[in-house]
């Protein structure tokens, strides 16, 4: 059989680790070696063994000294010339390796050549893609109830994997990855590489670099209940030597070597924090929950660190869930007495020093122990009446759904909770969130919701890596639903990912998005009935793009809900095989009923960060039914669940404050030169950019200043609608100003003109931005709830001397700010923009000034 050998592309662009050894003899040596990459590669080394060692490549030394179990810093990229020369420099060290230039195969098939191995190969060749594609749709593992009760208890881990991950070849394509049954070599290839991931109970996979190769999966199904009080173990058994580079307290650092220096490539224009910084130290965001945003509940301000592990070669760590399980159980039982009710929106704890003893002392210990900057760090907070953010090795998070139990809305006592201050009584600002008799305004949506890691500068990298799960909260919807079939109704979770690694920014080096993945898997089949129907809970859980769902051309679809909340009656009818955008962050729920006939049938995408994209994109196949078996008699349901009072539409009259929030993103530039993303004119600084008080509503303009190229090239460059998104409480969009909108029914007749007008065309003012706003023609948006909407990106609109005006896109929201006081965030939901620096603090203030009835 005649082989043919290519160079690698420049989408395909895997991270290698070299181990640091030593030989029976006690001399240094490298493994792999030589080590076969790709230009654009990233390669770091980690030093398994008990002296210091530092890199040297072309002679110039290129690593810091690599202490013994720790690993390099920075990263070197690939850029050849091939083959790369590089040495330990230490002295006593004389140890050579090489990097060669991988090449790849392209006329035949991977499968059967390279089989999956029994151990984690020491070649960098491709592996066997076929366990990933094609395949029966894998369940997902799931942390729930085990009796009855209203506490889920459970463990969530953080540790690292060795998992095949599919890279795209020669660009995103339609169709089968397969060709005759065999993986499609000329779309895509799998490498092995080290993931961060989130397991139930216990790691993936094993922690030691000869570690089997294991598949991608989500973190496990959080399977919860409205008024459930959660109870979960949060443990980081992340193995820092399998992560290199990570935690060095600056931007990551990423250069190569040309001739006898070193150059930088990342960062170029960022500034620390707001950049890739890649982190080991991690924490969870629980997306769609309406509760605390403090102390344990849904912070996203804390941070752990990994446990420290012993330094030999058995790297056992020091802190496990049974090291922990004393002061947890100590403090689940404190978070039991504390939170007895749902039905009340009471926040515990709130200061250090309502935690149990046992618990303060074992987190203090461990962090004065392992983490003496974050001790002082701690310390301070504390003493300053605040929650303290670092931990190592585990961390409780203790929360409660609330349950709003009221048949009407809104609750007896709302004109008082939703007004400036409690009828001007008294001249001493009241702490609302310990009013013992606060009614709840909003209960938990029962719902599809999901979770990731949250850590501001690695959220990017920890979401590709695939540190995202979902999180069903069960209510009144789902007996609703249930009750409709008697015969019980297949639910499929789907949990779309965008798999990868580093950013292609890191590396100065532009690339491919992944193809979706669906449970980790490519193209996974899904099996019905003829005529059955299924209930699919979707969430896109990946870190940067749209999934664009097009329109079934055999299969049909009624949506029942987006992001967690269910739709209305009207909206639930009007649903009939809708395409829809599912943004990062988005969820939606389906009901899907399959053909009549038994057969194959695609779910077709496009990949979108906007609705330019949809033009050209290309049409990708998601997954596929196979329709089998005996008839099933099924019907959608005539009706959608009954709609929760606290869901009632937010009326105009209700709002107390309006604000604009300005998301922008300068003009498209080289990768040495990225454009910068920003809100409010400003990079992330930790400063609160909404200060908005308890128990009232707002109305925001959420303005999006981000624009193409120029007039002349309308389709190139920063065409991107930003997925808005904030945390704890979702909002209602009122109003919706695309400016680069089509008319509906047309393909290249645009909504807005600046000239004499077609019919159904609307006339912009370039003089008067008061009309830069959506006509009468264009119909109000249906009232759904959200808590991730996408931003209209700018237009370009030339003027009378031909010179281009600037056209904001926009959208205005109302949203009720209720029960729940804190600090959380909001920021752009491309998880590029956010770690760079598009994210904002709310602060949700629970005192109601004594000056505010005047």
């Amino acid at each position: 059989m005649r082989v043919t050998l290519k160079f690698r592309e420049g989408n395909v662009m895997p991270a290698w680790s070299i181990t640091i050894l030593k030989s029976s003899t006690g001399q240094t040596q490298f493994s792999p070696d030589p080590l076969d990459a790709g230009v654009n590669d990233t390669v770091s080394w980690a030093n398994r063994t008990d002296d210091v060692h530092q890199i040297a490549i072309d002679e110039v030394p290129f690593t810091e000294p690599v202490e013994p179990f720790t690993a390099s810093s920075p990263a070197y990229v690939c850029k050849g010339p091939f083959p790369i020369p590089y040495k330990c420099v230490i002295s006593g060290h004389t140890e050579t390796g090489t990097i060669n230039l991988l090449v790849l195969l392209t006329s035949i098939m991977i499968v059967g050549i390279f089989a999956p191995p029994a151990k984690a190969q020491q070649s960098t060749s491709p592996i066997d893609c076929s366990s990933l594609i094609g395949k029966p749709l894998q369940s997902v593992p799931e942390i729930s109830k085990t009796g009855g009760g209203d506490i889920l208890k459970g463990t969530l881990v953080t540790a690292g994997a060795k998992e095949r991950i599919a890279l795209v070849r020669n660009g995103r394509q339609a169709g089968s990855l397969l060709k005759n049954g065999n993986v499609d070599t000329t779309k895509i290839q799998c490498l092995q590489q080290w993931v961060r991931t989130y397991s139930k109970d216990a790691p993936l996979g094993s922690q030691d670099p000869d570690a089997p190769i294991i598949n991608p999966m989500p973190g496990p199904t959080i399977r919860a209940h409205v008024a459930d009080l959660i109870e979960l173990t949060f443990l980081n058994l992340i193995d820092p030597l399998n992560f290199s580079g990570a935690d060095i307290g600056k931007c990551d650092q990423f250069a190569t070597g040309e001739g006898l220096k070193v150059s930088q490539i990342y960062p170029i224009a960022d500034k620390y924090p707001d950049c890739f910084n890649e982190s080991i130290n991690t924490n969870v965001h629980f997306h769609g929950t309406h509760t605390n945003p403090s102390t344990t509940g849904d912070n996203v301000f804390l941070q752990i660190k990994p446990s420290p592990r012993s330094a030999d070669l058995s790297r056992r760590p020091a802190i496990t869930a049974a090291t922990v399980q004393a002061p947890f159980s100590d403090f689940f039982q404190r978070c039991e007495a504390q939170l007895p009710s749902a039905t009340v929106p009471k926040q515990w704890p709130r200061l250090w020093s309502d935690a149990p003893k046992s618990y303060r002392d074992w987190a203090d210990q461990t962090v004065q122990t392992y983490a003496l900057d974050w001790y002082k760090q701690n310390q301070n907070a504390i003493a300053n009446g605040a929650w303290p953010q670092y931990y190592v090795g585990a961390v409780p998070y203790c929360y409660r759904l609330p349950d709003y139990t009221s048949a009407t809305w809104p609750p007896a006592s709302q004109a008082e909770m939703m007004s400036a201050h409690a009828e001007g009584a008294g001249a001493a600002e009241m702490d609302e969130t310990q009013a013992p008799e606060r009614p709840l305004i909003m209960g938990q949506v029962p719902g599809t919701h999901w979770y990731h890691a949250h850590k501001h500068g690695s959220t990017t990298i920890n979401v590709s890596n695939g540190m995202t799960g979902v999180i069903i909260i069960e209510g009144k919807y789902d007996d609703e639903i249930k009750a409709q079939y008697p015969g019980g109704i297949k639910q499929q979770i789907l949990v779309i990912q965008q798999l990868g690694g580093t950013p292609f920014l890191e590396r100065g080096a532009r690339g491919t998005d992944p193809y979706f993945s669906v449970n980790g898997q490519l193209q996974p089949v899904i099996t019905m009935r003829p005529g059955e129907v299924q209930w699919w809970r979707i969430a896109n859980t990946s870190s940067r793009a749209g999934t664009y769902f097009l329109s079934p051309k055999d299969l049909k679809w009624k949506q029942l809900a987006q992001d967690g909340v269910q739709f209305n009656n009207a909206n639930y009818l009007a649903s009939n095989n809708n395409t829809f955008l599912l943004a990062s962050g988005n969820r939606a729920d389906l009901l899907v009923q399959a053909p009549t006939t038994a057969g194959t049938y695609d779910v077709h995408v496009n990949n979108s960060v906007d609705p330019s994209d949809l033009d050209g994109s290309v049409r990708l196949t998601l997954l596929t039914v196979m329709v089998v078996g005996p008839q099933a008699d099924m019907q959608f349901l005539a009706k959608a669940p009954s709609f929760p009072p606290y869901l009632a539409d937010i009326d105009a009259s209700t709002v107390k404050a309006t604000r604009t929030l300005v998301f922008s993103s300068s003009p498209n530039a080289p990768i040495a030169n990225p454009a910068m993303h920003r809100i409010d004119g400003k990079l992330f600084d930790g400063e609160v950019g909404a200060a908005v008080v308890l128990n009232q509503v707002e109305e925001w303009k959420v303005v999006n200043e981000t624009y193409p190229k120029s007039l002349e090239q309308p389709d190139k460059g920063n065409r991107i609608s930003h997925p808005f998104h904030i945390h704890i409480n979702p909002f209602q969009v009122v109003e919706i100003f695309d400016p680069n909108a089509l008319i509906p029914g047309t393909t290249t007749t645009h909504r807005y003109t600046t000239s004499k007008p077609l019919s159904g065309q609307c006339v912009l003012d370039l003089n008067d931005s008061t009309t830069w706003k959506p006509c009468a023609s264009v119909p109000p948006p249906s009232n759904i709830w959200w808590d991730v909407f996408s931003i209209p990106s700018g237009a370009l609109f030339p003027d009378s001397s031909g010179k281009p005006v600037k056209v904001p896109g926009y959208f205005k929201m109302r949203s009720r700010f209720v029960d729940y006081a804190g600090y959380y965030v909001l920021h752009c939901h491309i998880l590029a923009h956010e770690d760079r620096g598009m994210m904002t603090v709310v602060y949700v203030t629970p005192l109601q000034p004594p000056f505010s009835h005047h």
